[in-house]
Formats: structure tokens, sequence, C-alpha cells
């Protein structure tokens, strides 16, 4: 009987040791090919071709009050210059590129050369083909754009993209050949699920689009929109951890009503956000750009921040 008990018990093992491997080879099976579906997923999501893109027509605005617009847009407003499409060498907007070997995340990280240059620039795009790259995402050939803030920039009026398109169009020409935006497949998983960036495409814009009137609460919310100040001020503009900041990294400041804004003036704000020097005389972060926008606009964006929901500070 203890041979038979023996058996039994072994028996017994070697049947919740089978079962045991065939739930471990199932989950290896699922976690196998639902990580190869996320990697085709995101190979597919990456710089996707879009046939039939509808092209929204733009003409650029180069009147003298065009450019005017269009470089205070550029410069003061949206800081495209300075924030990615500056060439480092020589300050132009000929764009530049790095080498990216971060952890399991590899490839090139380069921003277009914007000068009207034929061969590497913008030279031979259409002023629509521009206006749709800035507010879609969408470039010349139909290929969505990666890590392009379109869906800040989505919200300029067909006035304000016409004058940025004139700026471009009146730069000096610079042969710069700036090497394509490419990432290996754990980077694109991380881009595809929005680990680092949202997603640049938006939807094909059809009609009309216009500046709300100028001094306005709405104009300072469209100003805050083009101006990416949720990119770091999160969406509710309450405030947080910057993007990809490090543990001892300040959060951005809160915005909102029940912020560090209590108390300010319009002149306050002005002064932050111009010179970077807090009422208390304090210095802004240095991660905080010094945005050189007319005390109307600033003021607007200022009149706007009182009128959104208060959020309390984390």
């Amino acid at each position: 009987q203890d041979a038979i008990l023996s058996y039994k018990e072994n028996l017994f093992m070697k049947t919740v040791l089978k079962w045991i491997a065939i739930i471990i080879g199932g989950l290896v099976v699922i976690i196998l090919i639902a990580g190869a579906g996320t990697a085709v997923y995101a190979n597919a999501q990456f710089k996707p071709q879009l046939d039939d893109r509808p092209l929204y027509e733009i003409t650029a605005d180069t009147s003298p009050e065009g450019l005017e617009r269009g470089a205070y847009l550029m410069e003061g407003v949206t800081d495209c210059a300075e924030a990615c499409h500056a060439n480092e060498e020589d300050g132009t907007l000929s764009g530049y590129y790095e080498e990216i070997n971060e952890g399991p995340i590899a490839g090139v990280f380069s921003t277009p050369n914007l000068t009207p240059d034929e061969a590497t620039g913008l030279g031979s795009w259409s002023d629509a083909e521009i206006a749709r790259a800035i507010r879609e995402g969408v470039d010349k050939d139909g290929v969505a754009l990666e890590v392009m803030p379109s869906y800040h920039l989505n919200a300029l009026s067909d006035e304000d993209v016409a004058a940025m398109v004139g700026y471009l169009r009146g730069l000096e020409p610079v042969a710069n050949e700036v090497p394509a935006f490419q990432l290996n497949t754990p980077g694109k998983i991380m881009l595809a699920f929005g680990v680092i960036g949202a997603e640049a495409l938006q939807d094909p814009i059809t009609e009309a689009q216009e500046t709300p009137p100028e001094g306005t609460a709405a104009y300072g919310e469209y100003l805050v929109t083009i101006g990416f100040c949720r990119e770091c001020h999160t969406e509710n503009l309450g405030g947080g951890p910057l993007p990809f900041a490090g543990p001892d990294d300040p959060p951005s400041a809160n915005l909102t009503p029940a912020g560090e804004l209590q108390g300010w003036a319009a002149e306050d704000f002005i002064r932050a956000v111009r010179e970077g020097e807090k009422p208390s005389g304090n210095a802004l972060s240095e991660d905080m750009p010094r945005y050189q926008m007319t005390d109307e606009d600033l003021t607007a964006i200022f009149e706007y921040l009182q009128t959104i929901p208060p959020v309390e500070s984390q």
C-alpha cells in the first residue's frame, strides 16, 4: 500500500507540475503575442502615409504687417526657433539632429530645416503644405510628422498661420540636410502610447479658423494654447512635474486661481514672464522661457488665468 500511495503522490505532483508548465507556457505565449502585436501596432503608427489627405488653402502673408506678426508669433509666442529648430552651429532655423541612446530607446532626434532652401528646406513646399505641417502634423508628401506640437498649434487661426508661413518664406535659405527622425521599436512603442510625447497628427482643417478678439480672456486662452503653456503646466494648468524631469527638479507652477499667482497683479505677471522675476524678488526657474510678448498679450493671458477652475497644488 505504501508503494501505491507513493505512486499516487508522484502522479499527483507530475500532474500539478504539468499544469503549471502549461499555464506558464501559455502566459509566455500570450506575452510574446502581445509583445509582437504591440510592436506591429507601434511600427504601423510611426509616420503613417495619409493618402487623400485634404489640403486647406493658405497663402503666405508677406505684407509688412504679416511679416511683423509672423516674427512675433515665431520668436515671441511659440518660440519655435529657440525651442527646436535652431541650428546650434549658426543659429539659423536650418534644423539640427542628435543621436539618441537612452536605455532601451535608440534612434535619431531631428528637427527639419525651416529655411526656404529648395533642396533641404521648405523651398519646394507650397504655402498650404507648410501651414498643414504646422497645424495638422502632416508633411509635404502626406506623411505624419512625429514630435511636432501640432496638438497646440492646431488652434492657430488662418491669419496667424499665414503670417508664420510668410515669416518662414522671408528667411535666408540655408542648405542643411537633416536626417529623418528615427526610433527603434522600443522607442516607437513608447511614442505610440504617449509615453514620450503627445501625438502630432491632428484632424484635417476644412473650415476657416479665426483669431479671438485681442485683449480678451478668449485671446489669452488662445495665446496659452499656441504658446505651449500646457506642455509644462499640465492640461488644467495646475502645474506638476516637468516632462522628463529628474527626481530633484522643481515642478512647474500652478497657474490657476488656487496657485502661485494669488495676490499677483497683471504687472507682476508681466515682469515674471518676461524677466523671470517674481514679486518676492526670487527668480523663476531657468526652465521657464522668458517670453518677449507685449504687455497687452501678457495681460490677456493673466486675465484668462483668473477665469479657469482652481486646482489645489499637490
